[in-house]
């Protein structure tokens, strides 16, 4: 009997430092993932650059409408938009969750030709358009050691001027016209950032916004 309770004595000592062993080893694990850099964390600060292909409808998709809305006669309709330019800066309020802002620049040129009459002469017309965003975001994120997975809404106001020339013969028509639009706009995106080094890394995205996808460099301090 005595021999069984010193031999259970031994196997449960053994048992237990094979515990502790495993609690530290899962404990120095943790330690070492969370103190490893993590593409998004709390507190973090990123600074995104980055550029934008191809333009929404909301960009370009009215200027024929607007312009050139003459179905009788029309032709040779040009529209050439240089995608978008984009720069974001987003706090992290939690490793989760991060709040941000997102100001966006687009430009856009369209071509066509009129006719005052079927027989009439043909004259030229143009549009530039120049539109500058900003968006107040919010981003829900699943940010690993090196990648941060993420998705969310902005909510801000789209500025578009344009500007209007023409070589219409016709003396009362204004040859050089200016329109400013004002306009309420959200976004919804999903995207992706790889961590190169610990503080520089690359992001996608696609969604709602003044273009379809964006890809770019990010900057994390």
């Amino acid at each position: 009997m005595l021999i069984f309770i010193v031999n259970f004595a031994r196997n449960i000592k053994e048992t237990m430092k094979k515990i502790a062993f495993i609690i530290c080893i899962v404990g120095s694990l943790i330690e070492t993932q969370s103190a490893s850099a993590q593409a998004f964390d709390d507190g973090a600060n990123v600074v995104s650059i980055g550029f934008g292909l191809p333009a929404s409808k909301r960009v370009v998709g009215d200027i024929k409408d607007f312009y050139y809305n003459d179905k009788n006669f029309k032709s040779e309709y040009k529209l050439t938009n240089i995608g978008t330019l984009v720069l974001k800066y987003e706090h992290g309020l939690h490793k989760y969750f991060g709040l941000g802002l997102n100001l966006e620049y687009s430009a856009s040129k369209a071509s066509f030709k009129y006719q005052n009459s079927i027989t009439g002469p043909e004259y030229a017309a143009a549009v530039k358009r120049n539109i500058i965003g900003g968006f107040l975001r919010f981003n829900a994120h699943y940010p690993l050691e090196k990648f941060d997975i993420y998705g969310g809404a902005g909510l801000g106001y789209l500025y578009t001027l344009d500007k209007y020339t023409t070589t219409n013969p016709i003396e009362a028509v204004d040859k050089n016209q200016s329109t400013k639009i004002f306009n309420f706009d959200y976004q919804l995106t999903i995207g992706a950032r790889y961590m190169i080094k610990d503080n520089i890394g690359m992001f996608f995205e696609v969604g709602r916004a003044t273009t379809i996808c964006q890809l770019g460099i990010a900057f994390k301090f």
